[in-house]
């Protein structure tokens, strides 16, 4: 008995050895932390095709009518590299992954970017193509108005047709196997060994584009339903019923199907069509939802977005300054999208605050010999160490503070003469360092009462 409670011991002990010699556990900023703000980081000055933001090996990036790819960079908070074209582009980008497709103004042809080497993937001439449904590295699909049509760079022949009567296509979707293209009726399925169609018809009419998870899709029906479908066995699993027309793609958030019917209503759905949590938004979403690390943003048409943590099952509403004019895009936790005015677009951020914050107390005036109350507060900062500095006019340091590691500092102080002044107070923390600078104005009491006395004293003769 004593050998077995000696051993409990030694490795009680050797447990907590290691778990006291283990690496400390890294702080993160959460994705969404309030306050949340929407900020202009970039203008520009042109035309942006579609107004159609992506992300790209340079940041963030958009396609100038007049042929170029401009580029932002959200690290270094300044304009990046642009990439000019052989032609001024003539329609909206189509965008799928880390490719983009780019039809010139002037002549039926098309260009394909790689955005994660930003570098032209190929060109074609004459598609004829009425409207482009997917890409990837090495393939193009489209519809050219009476037939669908999947290029190929892989093979000898390039080109593969299915007539097609149908006249509403949505998306596709690429494996190394096999692409699956979707219109109203149909699900075709193209095998890429051979070059051969294979049309499947749907259960149901479909409303919108599919999701794809393994062998199954899930789509929105015309009938007001979420349908489940088995490309592989050609029949669905379950349809779920809805309230409205679900007219926007599903998308798969942690581990389960989230959509957005044509109401203000957003689903959770699991695997066997059941119902998990649901969320009546405040309006009706203008775009698309869209995806995040944690959350799900939604851009309301009563000019809110509204952060949906499915996990807390909660929400944070921001309200925006101006609309969106075109498709918000998610990029490194934030969202980024343009707002016109005249000829320019300004770019804005919309996501946590960093930084410092400064309050002073009393606002306005402060008198001579009076006290006053200095408030620093970091927002995201991980381990700040704060330090401030009053200086006078002529840049004098009159008082300096460390605090050491906090999020939140006071200060108090007692101007010993009247001037101009000014509060700096600076922030060196884990993920980044902050400086902020607060000027005020010291009065003399004694000096304006003397001022007044002059006046009133002098005043009447000079009348």
């Amino acid at each position: 008995m004593l050998i077995t409670k000696t051993r409990a011991f030694l490795s009680a002990g050797f447990l907590a050895a290691l778990l006291g010699c283990a690496a400390p556990r890294v702080a993160l900023v959460p994705e969404i932390s309030p306050p949340l703000i929407q900020e202009e980081v970039f203008a520009w000055t042109g035309e942006v095709a579609g107004n159609a933001l992506f992300p790209c090996a340079e940041g963030i990036g958009w396609v100038d009518a007049s042929g170029r790819i401009v580029t932002w960079n959200p690290e270094k908070k300044a304009a990046g590299r642009t990439w000019p074209l052989p032609f001024a582009v003539g329609e909206t980008p189509f965008r799928q992954g880390d490719f983009l497709a780019l039809k010139s103004q002037a002549e039926d042809q098309w260009l394909v970017f790689d955005l994660a080497r930003m570098e032209v993937r190929f060109a074609l001439r004459d598609l004829q193509a009425k409207q482009i449904l997917g890409l990837d590295r090495d393939h193009l699909v489209y519809w050219d108005g009476e037939n669908l049509v999947v290029y190929s760079r892989l093979e000898p022949a390039g080109i593969f047709r299915w007539p097609a009567a149908e006249k509403k296509f949505f998306n596709c979707h690429f494996s190394p196997e096999r692409i699956l293209i979707m219109s109203s009726s149909h699900l075709f399925v193209f095998r890429q060994r051979d070059g051969k169609f294979q049309p499947l018809p749907l259960p149901v009419e479909a409303a919108a584009g599919f999701l794809c998870q393994g062998e199954f899709i899930y789509f929105g029906s015309s009938q007001r339903q979420l349908v489940k479908y088995s490309w592989r066995e050609n029949k669905s699993a379950w349809k779920l019923r809805l309230g409205q027309n679900l007219e926007r793609q599903p998308f798969i958030s942690g581990n389960a199907i989230v959509i957005a019917p044509a109401d203000n209503n957003v689903l959770r759905v699991n695997g066997r069509g059941s119902v998990r949590w649901w969320l009546a938004l405040h309006s009706i979403p203008q775009f698309d939802l869209l995806p995040m690390a944690d959350h799900v943003a939604a851009f309301l048409l009563n000019g809110e977005i509204t952060f949906i943590d499915f996990r807390r099952r909660g929400e944070t509403v921001l309200k925006m300054n101006g609309r969106p004019t075109g498709m918000p895009l998610v990029y490194q936790h934030d969202l980024y999208f343009f707002l016109a005015t005249e000829e320019t677009q300004r770019l804005q951020r919309v996501g946590n605050r960093y930084g410092l914050e400064l309050t002073m107390d009393p606002e306005r005036t402060l008198w001579l010999g009076e006290p006053a109350t200095f408030s620093i507060l970091a927002h995201n900062l991980l381990g700040p160490r704060l330090r401030a500095d009053i200086r006078d006019a002529e840049g004098q340091t009159v008082l300096a503070k460390d605090f050491g590691v906090a999020d939140r500092a006071a200060l108090v102080w007692i101007p010993g003469r009247a001037g101009m002044y000014r509060l700096q107070a600076s922030a060196a923390a884990l993920n980044r360092n902050d400086e902020k600078e607060l000027s005020f104005q010291v009065f003399d009491p004694r000096e304006i009462f003397l001022n007044w006395y002059f006046y009133f004293l002098w005043s009447p003769e000079e009348r």
